[in-house]
């Protein structure tokens, strides 16, 4: 995210209230905001679906919960090439070679719409949904998987203003449409929530594939798949991603069996306790990922420059060592302020779970959960930086040995607390959580210790893989693309 630092940089050299705010701010615009923009038009809409006196409560959770699974199992889908092409890309920036990014961007864009039709096509046989319903819902689905792959690339060209203010725009014709539903229709139903938040969604589409023909001026299609041999060279990148997105999702999976589950329109498995706690908490942890941002953009990320720079161009021992207490001291500090920050916030909210409960009018379950959630989301916050911090630094089997217990862990404990009932739910995601969060503390103590030697023996390790994925690459470039 260097394309940020040097802004961020020059906003906190001004010592002044509104320009540190104003860093902030950009911050919060770039790494949160869509999500929070998503989040905000959801809100919104479920808000004025409450005004519509007509709407029952069973079309407001279809609404709900539609919108719900097409964002899980999109993402879900986009873990499986994330890092592996964020990684593809990045090497390219890297090698000068920006001009072999679109047709990576293409080649992605072709895998991810056959892997959601044939998801979707699943659940069209299966659901009982009406015809209509479920063609809306599927323009939505596909949707939201091109905007992550949009979302990938124009972030890796450090595009994010044009992200967020795509979102922005969409969310805001989201919000009229259904307006304007609530007040033109004397009966709304699901379906008109659905498409109103649709034509949100599609504008945002447009509004990035602007974006990324601004940025991409060149643009042809030869050797799309060529991003595929990098699943040989990095199996684990491919495996860290899929285990961290469904190690957020699998306590979910497990609890639409448990006590309290909701079966909408015989098509979505739901808990509303779990689910609406859950989703109040991962709006906790915004602070982690605003404040993540800075401290690495504005103070870690010259020291670990300088530490690399030595030992790339034969620095002297002395200098390295001293470089790297110096990178060591500064995360270190960094870290225990992200932590703090962020404890007091998750600490704010558990607190005030009581007032929050009472004041938008949910039964006190959600707020008993939500306790726990939010526990659990700070601990998540802090492997999702972790696992970063470890892949900053090459050790990619540190963050897939975290990762691996972070999806093992909750899988197991929410099995294991599931038969308890309601009043465990939670529980089990917070502990499996903060023992992960742990772990992947030692770990990176651990490698911080050795960091110079890994570096240097860096060349020796084992390769990983085999040619699997690059042959099926070579196929699918002479098949498909030119």
């Amino acid at each position: 995210m260097a394309g940020i630092g040097f802004k961020l940089q020059k906003l906190f050299q001004e010592d002044y209230y509104s320009s540190r705010l104003k860093a902030y701010t950009f911050s919060g615009l770039v790494t949160s905001g869509p999500w929070l923009i998503v989040i905000l038009v959801v809100g919104t809409i479920q808000w004025l679906a409450f005004q519509m006196p007509t709407l029952s409560l069973a079309e407001r959770t279809l609404f709900m919960i539609s919108v719900s699974y097409a964002f899980i199992f999109s993402q879900i889908l986009f873990s499986f090439q994330q890092l592996v092409v964020t990684r593809y890309v990045a090497d390219l920036f890297y090698e000068k070679k920006a001009h072999e990014i679109f047709p990576v961007f293409t080649g992605m864009l072709k895998v991810t719409i056959l892997a959601a039709a044939i998801l979707y096509s699943i659940f069209w046989m299966l659901s009982p949904l009406d015809f209509l319903y479920k063609l809306t819902l599927f323009v939505l689905f596909m949707t939201i998987n091109v905007i992550w792959v949009m979302f990938l690339f124009l972030s890796a060209a450090k595009y994010y203003q044009a992200v967020a203010y795509s979102f922005l725009v969409g969310g805001l014709i989201s919000i009229g449409s259904v307006y304007v539903i609530s007040r033109l229709m004397t009966d709304p139903s699901s379906l008109e929530l659905l498409l109103g938040f649709t034509v949100g969604m599609i504008v945002t589409l447009f509004g990035l594939f602007f974006a990324m023909l601004r940025t991409f001026p060149l643009r042809y299609a030869v050797k799309e798949f060529s991003y595929f041999k990098y699943f040989d060279r990095y199996p684990d990148l491919f495996a860290i991603g899929v285990l961290y997105v469904l190690g957020i999702w699998v306590t979910n999976f497990i609890i639409w069996f448990g006590e309290g589950r909701v079966i909408i329109a015989d098509s979505f498995l739901f808990n509303p306790y779990y689910d609406t706690a859950i989703f109040w908490s991962y709006l906790t942890i915004i602070p982690t990922q605003l404040l993540f941002v800075v401290a690495v953009e504005t103070r870690f990320y010259e020291r670990y420059r300088t530490f690399y720079g030595l030992i790339n161009y034969g620095g002297a021992l002395h200098q390295i060592e001293k470089a790297k207490q110096t990178m060591t001291s500064v995360l270190k500090n960094e870290l225990i302020r992200l932590a703090r920050s962020q404890g007091v916030v998750t600490l704010f909210a558990i607190l005030m779970a009581g007032v929050f409960v009472g004041w938008i009018g949910v039964p006190d379950e959600i707020g008993q959960i939500f306790r726990m959630t939010t526990l659990a989301a700070f601990a998540n916050a802090m492997i999702l930086i972790l696992t970063l911090l470890l892949l900053y630094f090459e050790d990619r089997r540190g963050a897939l040995f975290v990762n691996i217990s972070f999806f093992t862990l909750n899988a197991l404990f929410t099995l294991l607390l599931l038969p308890r009932g309601i009043d465990w739910y939670g529980v089990g995601f917070a502990v499996s959580t903060t023992i992960t969060f742990f772990l992947a503390g030692l770990r990176l103590i651990y490698y911080m210790g050795k960091v110079d030697y890994y570096v240097f023996a860096a060349a020796n390790r084992r390769k990983l893989g085999t040619e699997r994925f690059s042959q099926m690459g070579t196929l699918l470039n002479r098949r498909f693309s030119r």
